[in-house]
């Protein structure tokens, strides 16, 4: 019979904690140098970068992390999951002076590069089963999934994606970029309100540009302490960025699905009406009324609002507001600036979605570093892989988190600032860590072993054990609750008392706590078996000193399951 964690037993493992918590703060973020001091060691354009203005700035850059610090990091930033014991163990053995660049490539291969960068994608796209104004029901859930999947397994250049959901057709329970358009749907007012929907959406996502402001209102007297860009457009520029929709047709109708006859689904079928308008003079919906100026027609031509470009002759609309929107070069600077902040954990633009493109030179903390990143990504045609690894190269990424003195400021990148694991990605690493995989049910689909392969966030359930545990993450639902890192006590209480976490920590099954007493029942060897799956790295000397201490003075089943529970309440473990 399984023991519980009972408050007697919390105790006893608080304890344990005390003992070596200092020693955890020492030794967890081992560098190969000294901090303080120096200067940034140059692999790539970013590196000179960022070196130059700690220069300047008279800061000096943390260590460079040691192989085990930057093993956990690039393995959950690239892939989502932390690196098995077998992977740590293989990798600091690894001699070879160039193990860091073939380590990035094989995370670059792998499949678990393929669920990660697909949910980053389906967070941007917002692509969930069910929204407040919007259905994409399950299956046209599941089949935008594959589709997204299918795009960043194959490596499609990522501009090619982008304008392939904004020009999606077809029916979206087939085509899954079809569903682009039927997740803006809004179901009451008229239909400005979707195109307005779409203009607004798409410019944030791959511009940057925080645009819904001014689908009400100008700019002008009310921006100018905001954006000094968007402050001189009016709601007609928006207007003509909202037209490139206007002969978006989206018809719903009834379907039976096969699988499921019972379910009550809309099918939509996304195409085009050649005679499409954005019309003016509507004064309903979501928005203020859209007045049609004295002499002016009721009738908005489409124009881009950078450029003022308009289509082709013969060009479909939105065919041409997506060439002209992953042509613009503000596209590639905002995709890299959203990439930046998934690697080192903030923009050098924040927020990513508010770009004033009156200042260019001086918004982003690092101008210059920006227009080479936007050129980076322009010359490597749009590659998130080759992107990503130019990246993880830099020293500046992998730069230890451990910094002697005053802390600067975060924009200066001057160390690895942790972050806290995203909700999906913990709960993996739970499971990972422990041997105990999850089970997650996808309505319309097979159930995953993985939180980060759900399609829609809230797949999993909206409520009941793991519903709750990603709630209390931050994992939002793509509509109006929005994914977040933000700490909070229902977290702590979580990791110490939820059944996710402490069954999986029974020495049961295949877990990790019943192969590794299987194996051995040397204190020292226990201790140092659960520090490799656990927070994939060894122990250091002291540390197993203090836990084979604790491991040996009560029942040895009992005491390990404790020592991984520690070990899975740390913040080296909760955070990246």
């Amino acid at each position: 019979m399984l023991r519980p964690i009972t408050m007697k037993r919390i105790i006893a493992v608080l304890l344990l904690v005390t003992g070596f918590v200092s020693v955890t703060a020492e030794s967890r973020r081992r560098a190969i140098r000294s901090p303080g001091g120096g200067t940034l060691p140059v692999a790539n354009f970013i590196d000179s970068q960022i070196g130059a203005k700690l220069s300047t700035s008279g800061i000096a850059p943390a260590p460079i992390a040691g192989d085990d610090e930057f093993l956990r990091r690039v393995t959950l930033d690239l892939t989502g999951t932390i690196p098995t014991s077998a992977d740590v163990v293989v990798f600091l053995a690894d001699s070879r002076t160039d193990k860091r660049a073939r380590k990035i490539d094989e995370l670059l291969r792998s499949e678990a590069f393929n669920d990660r960068w697909t949910m980053w994608f389906g967070d941007l796209v917002q692509n969930v089963q069910v929204a407040n104004n919007s259905r994409e029901y399950y299956i046209g859930k599941n089949v935008y999934y594959t589709d997204i999947r299918s795009a960043i397994r194959s490596g499609k250049p990522y501009d090619q994606m982008v304008r392939e959901v904004l020009a999606g057709e077809g029916s979206n329970f087939q085509t899954g970029v079809a569903n682009y358009v039927v997740r803006q749907l809004q179901r009451n007012g008229p239909p400005q309100d979707t195109l307005d929907n779409l203009a607004a959406h798409s410019a944030e996502k791959f511009l940057g540009i925080p645009m819904l402001c001014i689908s009400c209102h100008n700019g002008l007297g009310h921006l100018e302490l905001v954006n000094g860009w968007l402050r001189e457009k009016k709601r007609d520029d928006f207007w003509k960025m909202a037209a490139f929709f206007a002969r978006t047709t989206a018809r719903g109708s009834r379907y039976t699905d096969p699988t499921n006859p019972n379910a009550n689904v809309i099918r939509f079928d996304v195409g085009v009406n050649p005679n499409g308008e954005y019309l003016l003079g509507s004064t309903d919906g979501n928005k203020s009324p859209r007045y049609v100026a004295p002499g002016s027609s009721n009738v908005v031509t489409p124009a881009f609002i950078t450029t003022g470009e308009t289509p082709r002759p013969g060009e479909p609309y939105r065919v041409a507001y997506g060439r002209m929107l992953t042509a613009d070069r503000q596209f590639a600077r905002a995709t890299m600036n959203l990439l930046w902040k998934e690697m080192f954990g903030r923009g050098l633009v924040e927020p990513v979605n508010a770009f004033d493109l009156s200042k260019l030179d001086t918004q982003p903390s690092h101008p210059q570093l920006l227009e080479a990143l936007a050129d980076e990504l322009i010359a490597r045609g749009y590659n998130l892989r080759e992107v990503l690894r130019t990246m993880a190269s830099s020293n500046a990424y992998q730069l230890s988190s451990q910094y002697a003195g005053t802390q600067p400021d975060a924009s200066y990148f001057a160390r690895r600032a942790p972050r806290r694991l995203q909700s999906e990605v913990l709960f993996d690493a739970i499971a990972a860590a422990t041997g105990v995989p999850g089970q997650f049910p996808v309505n319309g689909a097979a159930a995953v072993p993985k939180a980060m392969q759900l399609p829609d966030p809230v797949d999993g359930g909206r409520r009941g054990p793991s519903a709750t545990f990603l709630n209390n993450f931050g994992r939002g639902n793509r509509d109006d609750v929005m994914r977040t890192n933000d700490a909070a006590i229902t977290q702590s209480l979580s990791l110490m008392n939820d059944t996710l976490v402490t069954s999986r920590v029974k020495r049961t099954g295949n877990s990790t706590v019943q192969k590794v007493l299987a194996a051995s029942s040397d204190p020292a060897t226990i201790t140092d078996q659960l520090y490799l799956a656990t927070l994939s790295r060894h122990a250091t000397a002291q540390e197993k000193q203090i836990a084979s201490s604790y491991l040996g003075a009560g029942p040895l089943n009992e005491r390990t399951e404790d020592l991984q529970y520690v070990l899975l309440n740390s913040l080296e473990f909760l955070f990246n």
